[in-house]
């Protein structure tokens, strides 16, 4: 998919967590949908309504091309088991290296492992929707889910009720700071973008396509 990147947008790429800043009379996902540039399409675009649950545990978005991770059980109890829980909260990075800038937290080597099927307790057949290429999004990717900039006029600020449950809380998304130490999160309390030590723990959704 190839969506043209006007100028003004240049600086946005310099700056993944910036994107309502520079452009505060743009919407949220106008302005992060035109960042998504030679993404890997795979939603077709040819379908009547944006959103789609593809059943499964899966939602296809028709407008990025991108595919994304239902969650489940809004009850308050974290289930680490459980992959899809809204209410699990995962780490970025590990600090037992001392290294924060591997990808080597919760968020990976849990998380994803799980939803990939590489984890050592999930067989290659409990990948999520039977893919294997399930990823954290970027700061972009992830704001395309905003409905609207900071602040938000509901909360969770989720721009579908399709993604029911979203937490009020804090996301992870792929895109690391300038210093590599932190790393960008869309808060979809009130539509905020900002970033965070990686070591601190948030919720996360997975996605597919893209980059």
């Amino acid at each position: 998919m190839k969506n043209k990147l006007i100028p003004a947008l240049f600086v946005l790429l310099l700056t993944p967590g910036l994107l309502y800043a520079a452009r505060p009379s743009v919407s949220a996902q106008e302005q992060a949908l035109n960042i998504l540039v030679d993404a890997l399409v795979v939603c077709s675009p040819n379908s009547p309504t944006r959103f789609v649950d593809n059943g499964g545990g899966t939602i296809c978005d028709h407008q990025t091309g991108l595919m994304w991770e239902q969650k489940d059980a809004a009850d308050g109890v974290p289930d680490i088991n459980n992959p899809h829980d809204v209410d699990n909260v995962y780490t970025w990075t590990s600090t037992a290296d001392g290294d924060y800038t591997n990808p080597d937290g919760t968020a990976f080597t849990d998380f994803l492992a799980r939803l990939n099927g590489e984890a050592a307790d999930t067989p290659a057949s409990e990948q999520l929707g039977g893919y294997n290429d399930w990823r954290l999004p970027t700061s972009a990717e992830l704001q395309t889910l905003l409905l609207e900039p900071q602040p938000c006029s509901i909360n969770p600020c989720i721009i579908d009720p399709i993604f029911v449950p979203t937490a009020a809380a804090t996301y992870w998304s792929s895109t690391s700071e300038v210093d590599l130490v932190d790393a960008w999160f869309v808060d979809f309390v009130n539509g905020s973008v900002n970033f965070g030590g990686k070591s601190n723990g948030a919720r996360v959704r997975a996605v597919r396509g893209g980059r």
